[in-house]
């Protein structure tokens, strides 16, 4: 089915970000991929910007976990948009100041996916910050 495919590839992002592997990761978006993210710069990241923060902010962290719930997908031919709620967690660490904090945010997330050679490759990906107190449970 085409919606597990899609949500695979989304799951694949998260892990190819946390584990670093920036080849593997800019494959996985498509040359106009853009971002709209919860952290700054608030504005529309290109595909080379809204990478490399990824890779920061997920191999910044320590312990680093994530929970996506009931992923929402529309697959429209050859293009796809998933919803979803993603609460994620880890110990960001200061080397130089030998410190860390725990963050631990839930997120609304929106994907617009689209096949490419029979892969699915993400587009644009939205990502805002909920109030505090929203669980998604």
């Amino acid at each position: 089915m085409e919606a597990d495919k899609v949500v695979k590839t989304i799951k694949q992002s998260f892990e190819l970000s946390k584990n670093g592997l920036a080849d593997e990761l800019l494959d996985l978006h498509d040359l106009s991929y853009t971002r709209f993210s919860d952290l700054p710069p608030f504005r529309l990241q290109s595909r080379e910007e809204a990478v490399k923060l990824k890779l920061s902010l997920m191999t910044e962290l320590i312990d680093f976990d994530y929970r996506m719930t009931e992923p929402s997908v529309s697959v429209l031919g050859d293009v796809a948009v998933a919803a979803f709620v993603m609460r994620y967690r880890g110990m960001a660490v200061n080397n130089y100041a030998f410190e860390g904090r725990m963050v631990d945010s839930t997120v609304r997330c929106s994907m617009v996916l689209k096949k490419v050679d029979g892969r699915w490759k993400i587009v644009h990906e939205h990502v805002s910050r909920v109030p505090e107190g929203f669980s998604p449970d």
